[in-house]
């Protein structure tokens, strides 16, 4: 496990603060402990207007409790093999602002389409949180490093995966426009996804490959 932490830091890291938090708010917060995290945490407009940073940077820690337990594992096993792996491969540095660059951008993303007012419904005080966007964000940095003749069916597979699986997550279309978690997953896979290459650009210029 410390051989593990070692070679991962920013993989490792970053899963450890997510399972502690999760423990901490099912078996030592108060409900209503646990309720205010969420509620100050999320990336609504509300949050987004009074304290941005803290609500950009902790609602990527904490569980989404509507995700439901396949989509929440899925997101963890993305983390943990696509993260680990473009972690190993361009060094955490590079692994953590690429994973956060597609984290933010689809959080303004997000909340961009939802001020633009194509949703009937007032989402000022929706609860936005979860580490979809950094799965998401890592799934798209790791086209970089699958064969090349298999980057287009992978992207393709991490961009439509949140659209076709949205009526079983929790999600739903309405028209022609899909949930607003399903828009934040889709920008966070193709930033992830330029960043990605970009990232793995610059590490192999930086070793001579």
């Amino acid at each position: 496990m410390r051989d593990r932490f070692r070679r991962h830091p920013v993989t490792a890291g970053y899963l450890l603060a997510v399972a502690g938090l999760a423990l901490l708010m099912r078996f030592v917060f108060a409900d209503e402990a646990s309720a205010q995290v969420h509620e100050s945490f999320s990336t609504n407009a509300r949050n987004l207007a009074d304290h941005p940073l803290s609500a950009l940077l902790c609602s990527a820690f904490v569980l989404d409790p509507d995700d439901g337990p396949a989509f929440t594992a899925s997101a963890l096993a993305a983390v943990a093999v696509c993260l680990g792996r473009f972690e190993r491969e361009t060094g955490p540095w590079r692994a953590a602002a690429v994973v956060l660059a597609g984290h933010v951008g689809a959080t303004l993303t997000t909340a961009a389409v939802i001020s633009s007012g194509v949703y009937p419904t007032d989402l000022t005080d929706v609860l936005d949180v979860g580490i979809g966007y950094a799965a998401f964000a890592a799934a798209g940095a790791a086209t970089a490093l699958v064969p090349l003749v298999l980057r287009p069916p992978w992207l393709a597979l991490v961009v439509a995966y949140p659209l076709i699986t949205a009526p079983w997550s929790g999600s739903s279309w309405l028209g022609a426009v899909p949930d607003f978690e399903a828009v934040g997953h889709v920008a966070a896979a193709l930033l992830g996804a330029a960043g990605g290459a970009l990232a793995l650009r610059r590490s192999s210029a930086a070793v001579g490959r």
